[in-house]
């Protein structure tokens, strides 16, 4: 169950490789909501004066965490299935689970690093600061385009490209990737995509007021400008992905 993969999903009846995937992420919150209390309360409650108390402690806790990170592994394992060559693509709900996941192994690491060596006044800021510095890294990392980047990829090596997701749900940070992409598609995904985000740049034209500028928007606006003239081939598509108005909202000349 933990590691079959692809196998156990084909070989279950009525077993789905999405119910798998969120299986797989429930089941760590679960473990974890049970197993860090439970081992910060019986360090708390665990009598020093004898040595041998904190050795067998030590012990029996890295054994539970040992066997929480198995549950982890079996997790990841089960988001990149769904996620990867064999799955249905990268989206937000389910890149997000990937950080938590990996947040609570940063989280464990410090506690065999501060509790498990007696330290544990440590561990409570150690692990807020954690939460801190991840967060901070999945901004550097810049999500929606990260996800964008991954489905591009995925779509370059012949899997389904979800247009309808990549251009209307994600931010404007998937612009300048989708934009990229945009002759590499299908026509059908390129009329989706194309109508999508020039309709965007519309909006982006729009937007005078400061407190609606941020620097993605900026980036996307910037980008959509220089590659204007690759939104308005609309060349076999439907009539209506067929862009006819400028940024500013007046009909341009056909």
């Amino acid at each position: 169950y933990l590691f079959g993969g692809m196998d156990l999903v084909q070989n279950t009846p009525d077993f789905k490789l999405a119910e798998y995937a969120r299986r797989g992420f429930g089941e760590p919150v679960a473990v974890t909501g049970l197993v860090l209390p439970i081992l910060l309360v019986s360090h708390w409650l665990l009598r020093k004066e004898t040595p041998l108390n904190e050795k067998v402690y030590r012990v029996l806790a890295g054994i539970q965490i040992v066997l929480l990170f198995v549950i982890m592994a079996s997790a990841m394992q089960r988001l990149f299935l769904l996620t990867g060559n064999l799955g249905y693509g990268l989206t937000t709900i389910r890149f997000y689970p990937m950080v938590v996941m990996v947040w609570f192994a940063i989280v464990f690491v410090w506690f065999g690093l501060t509790v498990l060596r007696g330290a544990r006044q440590y561990f409570a800021w150690g692990a807020l600061w954690s939460a801190v510095f991840v967060l901070a890294g999945v901004h550097v990392m810049n999500p929606d385009d990260f996800i964008a980047r991954t489905n591009i990829a995925l779509m370059q090596q012949g899997r389904e490209f979800d247009a309808f997701y990549n251009s209307h749900e994600l931010s404007d940070d998937a612009i300048p990737a989708l934009l990229g992409a945009l002759p590499d598609m299908s026509l059908e995904d390129r009329c989706e995509v194309g109508s999508s985000i020039h309709h965007r740049y519309r909006e982006l034209g729009q937007m005078t007021d400061l407190r609606s500028l941020n620097y993605s928007r900026r980036v996307a606006f910037r980008e959509l400008r220089g590659n204007d003239e690759l939104l308005h081939q609309t060349e076999g598509c439907p009539q209506q992905y067929h862009n006819d108005k400028n940024p500013d909202g007046s009909e341009m000349a056909h």
